[in-house]
């Protein structure tokens, strides 16, 4: 019966999409595609051990994140209660009511990999939700969420980070009415249609075209600088509270401790 509900095009939701995670993806597959036409033209005489090399390296990387990015891992938010793809490698659909939701954690998974030249870490964030009443103490579900990317709400420009996320769940699961998660459900998804704002920075010259940064969505934007600093806001949450770079918000926080 949630399921439907979920599902229903009545009801209103925010779906929390990889989609930047997907676009990387994209990108690790292209290159990975050029790295073998590189290698094949300095060095044609590898060819097959080059075909045969870069072809498991592409099917691997294919193979072990097909699922990661598609629709099937997307968590959907309605004022039902929370529907989402459970695991971590192998992942299966759960749905909890908001009235049976219990505490939610957020987890940052730190793994480094050493390396001939030096070292690289991974960040990944995990959520942790526990059921309540009699299922308390079972094993929690969890949502593999995301690296640093985030996950963004399909078809617009909000992207939420795995706090962010929590604290949004929270509100929906603390709220004490359908009414009260619809305008939760609102609030929380004020950004545009990604396809409305690559069309309005066309309009924009280069030379105006501004990167900033917004804290609360971790995100960095482009803005149209000919509009006054009061009007430029982020693209996902609408906050004019933005700096050039992470390392200006930072200083400003060092100046106020």
């Amino acid at each position: 019966m949630l399921d439907s509900l979920l599902m229903s095009g009545n009801n209103i939701q925010i779906v929390l999409e990889r989609r930047v995670g997907r676009k990387v993806m994209g990108c690790l597959t292209i290159g990975i595609i050029i790295g073998f036409l590189v290698c094949l033209k300095v060095a044609p005489e590898m060819s097959m051990g080059g075909l045969i090399f870069f072809g498991i390296l592409f099917a691997m990387v294919l193979l072990s994140k097909r699922h990661d990015y598609g629709g099937k891992r997307n968590i959907i938010l309605s004022t039902q209660g929370i529907r989402f793809s459970e695991g971590v490698t192998f992942y299966k659909p759960a749905t909890i009511p908001w009235n049976e939701l219990g505490e939610v954690k957020h987890l940052k998974k730190v793994s480094i990999d050493r390396t001939n030249h030096g070292t690289i870490e991974s960040v990944y964030n995990i959520l942790e939700l526990k059921k309540t009443g009699i299922l308390e103490h079972a094993k929690p579900s969890v949502i593999h969420y995301c690296n640093d990317f985030g996950r963004q709400v399909l078809n617009s420009t909000t992207t939420f980070t795995a706090e962010r996320a929590v604290e949004l769940i929270e509100k929906l699961r603390d709220a004490g009415s359908e009414k009260a998660r619809i305008q939760i459900l609102k609030d929380n998804n004020k950004g545009k249609n990604p396809e409305e704002v690559k069309k309005r920075l066309k309009n924009v010259p280069w030379k105006h075209r501004l990167v900033r940064y917004c804290p609360t969505c971790k995100v960095i934007f482009v803005v149209d600088g000919r509009k006054e600093q009061s009007e430029q806001r982020c693209h996902s949450c609408g906050s004019n509270e933005i700096y050039e770079d992470e390392d200006e918000y930072l200083k400003t926080l060092d100046k106020g401790a």
